[in-house]
């Protein structure tokens, strides 16, 4: 995508997406262009260690995959998940029987991850939107609170810490992640 001064101007989402990728990612949310905040080393260890652990779980079972920074455009929104699980049957191929670039619906798992200078409003936002619009599961990862928000369709939000489990139902039945497991990531084993 431009860069957001580039960007600022009134444009649709048609026009947004013509945009080449630049880093960080913009996103489009409801009629506004939104730059995303650059991760730092926390956000990239847990988004770079679930997106493993979605995988190692979902692969040998042939369920679908994770992918990181994924863009996702949904009922008029572009939006780039820290980290997006999709079902096979969501992962749409090209002409080559490859996997094709656009992702033209929502994660079947969002999960949002807490930068420094994020707002926890703007991820909450975002798993809102997704979870209300065909995405089964989100999960908003707080590092500096060590607490994990989960999202379900007209469900209320429940909150994980230390001690609690993270579990993939109904996405993946049968995946459970401890909490304590996710900010264990934070502390170097080297």
């Amino acid at each position: 995508m431009a860069s957001l001064s580039q960007a600022r101007g009134v444009m649709t989402l048609e026009e947004f997406l013509k945009l080449p990728e630049e880093s960080p990612s913009l996103e489009y949310i409801d009629g506004r262009i939104e730059a995303k905040v650059s991760p730092q080393k926390k956000h990239g260890v847990i988004e770079i260690k679930l997106s493993a652990h979605f995988n190692q779980f979902a692969e040998p079972r042939r369920l679908g995959m994770a992918f990181p920074e994924l863009r996702c455009t949904f009922l008029g929104r572009s939006i780039v998940p820290d980290v997006a699980f999709l079902l096979k049957e969501h992962i749409t191929l090209d002409e080559q029987g490859e996997m094709a670039d656009v992702t033209a619906s929502p994660p079947d798992i969002h999960v949002e991850i807490i930068s420094p200078e994020q707002t926890v409003r703007t991820s909450h936002e975002k798993l809102v939107h997704s979870t209300s619009h065909g995405c089964s599961l989100g999960w908003l990862i707080h590092p500096y609170r060590k607490t994990v928000d989960v999202y379900r369709p007209v469900q209320p939000i429940e909150r994980r810490a230390s001690g609690d489990v993270l579990e993939g139902d109904p996405i993946l039945p049968g995946f459970v992640l401890p909490v304590a497991e996710v900010f264990g990531w934070l502390k170097p084993n080297f």
